[in-house]
C-alpha cells in the first residue's frame, strides 16, 4: 500500500511539471476555463513566429529582391499626350532664357519680368498680343529660338536714347509695353519682315542693319530705320 502511494504521489508531480501553470488539463467532469485575450494574442505570436520565412530578416530581403526586380522592369510608361513643342525666348540684353509652351504660355507676370526694361531694371504690364505673335512667327518658320532686342522701355531710358541721337520716337511704343523688337536666328530680316507686314497688327519698323522688326500693336503704319 505504501508502495503504491509513493507512486500515485510521484506521477501527480511529474503531471504538474508537465503543465505549466494557467495551462492545467482539466479533470474528468471539469471545464478549462476560458483564456485571456493576453493569452491568445501570445499564443498567435508564437503562431506567426513558427511560419516558415515569417521572421524580419527574410520579410526584409524579400523586400529588396521586389525593388530590385521593380528597377530591372519597370512599368511601362502611362500613355498620354505628346509633349509640347517649347519655343525659347532670349533677351539679348539680360541674357535670360525664357521657355514657352505655346499651349500653355506663361503668366503675364513672368513675361512683363522677361521684357522688362534693361537699364532700369523696372517692369510694364506687356500687351497680350505681343508674345502670341512672336510664337506665330516661330511656327511660321519652324524656329525654335527667338531673339528679344527690346520689349518695354522705360520713358527716362527712351529719353537717354533720344539724347544719343538714337532713332526713337520721343514717345515711343515701347515705353507703353505695346511693342516688341524680335528676329529669328536662320531666318533674314527680310522675310521676317514680310511675314510681319501682312499680319497688320499695327506699326512694322524695318532694321536691316540691326537686325531685327520691330511690330507694335498702334496705327498700321511702315517704316525703316539702321
Amino acid at each position: 500500500m505504501i508502495a503504491r502511494a509513493a507512486v500515485a504521489t510521484i506521477a501527480a508531480a511529474a503531471t504538474a511539471l508537465a503543465s505549466p501553470p494557467g495551462h492545467a488539463e482539466p479533470g474528468p467532469g471539469e471545464v478549462r476555463p476560458p483564456t485571456t485575450a493576453s493569452e491568445d494574442a501570445r499564443d498567435g505570436a508564437r503562431a506567426i513566429d513558427a511560419r516558415p520565412g515569417a521572421d524580419g530578416a527574410e520579410l526584409a530581403k524579400k523586400d529588396r529582391a521586389a525593388r530590385a526586380k521593380s528597377l530591372r522592369h519597370p512599368a511601362p510608361p502611362t500613355p498620354g499626350r505628346r509633349p509640347a513643342r517649347v519655343i525659347n525666348l532670349h533677351n539679348l540684353w539680360t541674357k535670360e532664357w525664357l521657355a514657352v509652351d505655346p499651349s500653355a504660355p506663361p503668366a503675364p507676370r513672368t513675361l512683363d519680368r522677361f521684357l522688362r526694361d534693361h537699364f532700369t531694371n523696372e517692369a510694364t504690364a506687356m500687351q497680350p498680343k505681343l508674345l502670341p505673335t512672336m510664337l506665330a512667327a516661330a511656327a511660321k518658320f519652324r524656329v525654335e529660338v527667338i531673339e528679344v532686342v527690346s520689349g518695354f522701355r522705360h520713358p527716362k531710358y527712351n529719353l537717354i536714347l533720344r539724347k544719343k541721337g538714337h532713332q526713337v520716337a520721343r514717345d515711343s511704343q515701347h515705353t507703353h509695353g505695346t511693342a516688341i523688337d524680335f528676329s529669328l536666328p536662320t531666318i533674314s530680316v527680310t522675310a521676317l519682315h514680310a511675314w510681319a507686314k501682312g499680319q497688320r497688327l499695327g506699326g512694322v519698323g524695318f532694321y536691316a542693319d540691326s537686325g531685327f522688326v520691330h511690330m507694335d500693336t498702334g496705327a498700321i503704319r511702315y517704316w525703316s530705320g539702321e
